[in-house]
């Protein structure tokens, strides 16, 4: 099947760029498999139009369902390979802006597009500790700038080392009661402020039930923490 445009990924990205393709009288299919991270937000308070909130898998899902009501064909199918169409290339017959430059195979079937806009957005640099799959959008959070709001007052933790964690931290320093950075193992980062504490300990599980209630050290120590903050490694923005 061919196509003006196929993009790949029905995140916010993904779907408002097929908004403007589809617009502009291009025929677009949008092609996602992976859960979105979206999808896993419990409540969005700073996005506009929405005076209540909304959680992330109702935006995530009234946005695929906006783009299909517009035209733009969306399937769930996994992208397993994107090829230059060498022959349309190579033939001078077939060099115009008619020419479908792109193969994309997906684990249905095969299609051809004129362009291929990635909207797959980046994968969490996520530490290897048992709950954290379990608790995302449930207690833990990859944004202080976005999430902090919901912890006023509160006691939260980041689990991270570098200057990502310490920018972070400071994010939270004037939302937050108590900040505890959790480094894991590593070298404490310097941070001086009153309401920030550091433990070096290593991190063994993350315990709670429905929400995340605190977390157990590799030496059995448990501590108690309202929401955690995951700032490994180096921020990276979509």
């Amino acid at each position: 099947m061919e196509y003006d445009v196929i993009i790949i990924g029905a995140g916010p990205a993904g779907i408002s760029a097929s908004l403007y393709t589809i617009r502009a009288n291009k025929k677009t299919l949008v092609l996602y498999d992976d859960l979105s991270s979206l999808e896993k937000t419990e409540k969005i308070e700073n996005y506009y139009g929405f005076p209540d909130g909304i959680n992330g898998k109702d935006l995530y899902q009234n946005g695929i369902e906006q783009a299909r009501n517009l035209g733009v064909d969306v399937k769930k199918q996994e992208v397993i390979k994107i090829e230059i169409n060498m022959q349309a290339n190579n033939d001078k017959e077939n060099r115009d802006k008619s020419s479908y430059n792109f193969i994309v195979t997906t684990s249905n079937r095969i299609y051809h597009s004129k362009v291929v806009i990635l909207a797959t957005g980046n994968k969490k640099n996520k530490p290897k500790i048992t709950g954290i799959e379990k608790f995302e959008g449930k207690g833990i959070s990859y944004c202080a700038i976005c999430d902090g709001f919901f912890y006023r007052n509160k006691d939260v933790s980041v689990i991270g080392s570098g200057n990502y964690a310490v920018s972070e931290t400071n994010d939270l320093i004037n939302v937050a009661k108590d900040v505890t950075i959790f480094t894991n193992g590593k070298k404490a980062p310097d941070v001086r402020a009153e309401n920030v504490k550091i433990e070096t300990r290593g991190i063994k599980e993350i315990i709670g039930e429905d929400r995340v209630e605190g977390l157990e050290l590799e030496d059995g120590t448990k501590i108690k923490t309202d929401g955690i903050f995951i700032a490994q490694g180096v921020a990276r923005k979509s």
